[in-house]
């Protein structure tokens, strides 16, 4: 009978990289945008408070969330990754793993209470 060996402890690692590579993706799309708005503020042909009133609709708030989710997600996981290979006591890797992912929590929520509360 052949056995499936499995190299490694955490056996997460497929889903580390598929949704590193979605996040990826997502910010690979809505990065155009954001320096569209940008340069079209620059450029004159939107002032910043009609960038401010186009930003603060509905679908800008959802594009806005969607873009904060992507990135910190990118972010955690590429980080995560370098503490995995790089920080080899173990109780010093939990923690930092841990402390990361309170940072980006909390900036997570911080910001998106931003985005949801600034038209208010």
């Amino acid at each position: 009978m052949v056995k499936n060996v499995r190299y490694g402890t955490a056996h997460n690692g497929l889903n580390d990289w598929f949704f590193q590579r979605f996040s990826a993706v997502l910010i690979a799309l809505l990065m155009p945008v954001a320096f569209a708005l940008l340069f079209a503020v620059f450029d004159g042909s939107l002032n910043q408070m009609q960038l401010l009133n186009l930003l603060d609709s509905y679908p800008g708030r959802i594009l806005h969330a969607l873009f904060l989710f992507a990135l910190l997600t990118h972010a955690y996981l590429g980080i995560k990754v370098i503490v995995e290979d790089y920080v080899h006591i173990v109780a010093l890797r939990i923690v930092l793993m841990g402390v990361l992912l309170v940072i980006a929590v909390v900036l997570g929520l911080w910001w998106f209470s931003m985005i949801w509360a600034w038209g208010s």
